[in-house]
């Protein structure tokens, strides 16, 4: 049975994107290279995306964006742009991990006989990692290590790489004579992957997320100053 399209999006990384997903493939899809200012850019790149489908936010059966960990002004950024246009239109939304569709993104010949390290640069010393089988199920918590504490996890069993933070894990892995290949995908987050877990979890009658944030490591606040007198 055919359903309605399905809206996804991501800036929680090193990228601003979007795609309109329906029967396994995209309608349209958008892109843009930024760490930066994604409040400014998502929503009109959306409308570009649907107007470049011939869909308009009428036409969707559920939207889908990612939770993190990653860039905490570009989480917040499609975290209040998911919530606003479920609670515009009634439609579910549903959230996912990004080192879960890093992980997603590796291939059956790739994974298989090893396990897939998915690695998201934190932009500080350390990476945001969580290991996965070769089904890509997740084996434990993701966590913030730093790159030592990753190659040390890492170097007795045969991996796969994924993520934006891979060149550097691989070259410490292969320094320290692990058995490490890095994806054909690794890198900037592919958002159909997004569209196509939420479109298989809407097919299956699944209700909407919380859509709560996952930071694995509080964000920073700087106290605003007191004024006095």
């Amino acid at each position: 049975m055919t359903q309605g399209p399905i809206l996804a999006f991501d800036c929680a990384g090193g990228a601003c994107s979007a795609v309109a997903w329906r029967d396994g493939r995209a309608l349209a899809r958008s892109g843009r290279t930024m760490t930066h200012g994604q409040a400014e850019v998502l929503v009109p790149m959306i409308r570009a995306t649907l107007d470049e489908a011939g869909i308009g936010f009428g036409d969707l059966a559920a939207i889908a964006t990612t939770l993190g960990p990653g860039s905490f002004t570009g989480l917040r950024a499609g975290l209040a742009t998911a919530r606003g246009l479920a609670l515009a239109t009634g439609l579910p939304c549903y959230g996912f991990s990004t080192l879960a569709i890093a992980a997603r993104a590796v291939s059956p010949a790739e994974r298989s006989g090893r396990r897939i390290a998915a690695a998201i640069d934190t932009r500080r010393d350390d990476l945001f990692v969580q290991v996965f089988d070769g089904d890509a199920r997740a084996i434990g918590e993701g966590q913030v290590v730093t790159i030592d504490r990753a190659a040390a996890m890492l170097a007795d069993v045969p991996v796969v790489l994924a993520g934006d933070a891979t060149a550097a894990l691989s070259d410490r892995l292969r320094r320290a004579g692990a058995d490490a290949i890095v994806a054909a995908k690794a890198g900037v987050l592919d958002v159909a992957i997004v569209a196509e877990l939420a479109a298989a979890r809407h097919a299956a009658g699944a209700p909407g997320d919380a859509m709560r944030p996952l930071y694995l490591r509080a964000p920073d606040v700087t106290p605003a100053p007191v004024r006095r007198g």
